[in-house]
């Protein structure tokens, strides 16, 4: 029950996150000159990139865990 809870705050905070990720999106091409949002999208592109490696184990853990102790 816990892990279930936990993943669930998780996936809250994920979309949080994918939330604010059109925001920043929105207001650097507002804000920035091309060349300097360019820069900045390339880092958060870094950051995206090490958030879908983070999802990617998360969904694998997960997986080892329902096999291992809900699916008998």
């Amino acid at each position: 029950m816990e892990y279930h809870a936990r993943l669930t705050n998780f996936y809250s905070q994920f979309r949080a996150i994918g939330v604010n990720y059109n925001q920043v999106v929105k207001l650097l091409k507002a804000t920035f000159v091309e060349k300097t949002a360019l820069a900045l999208l390339y880092k958060l592109e870094k950051a995206t990139m090490e958030l879908i490696a983070t999802n990617k184990q998360i969904e694998d853990l997960t997986k080892e865990f329902e096999e291992k102790y809900l699916i008998k």
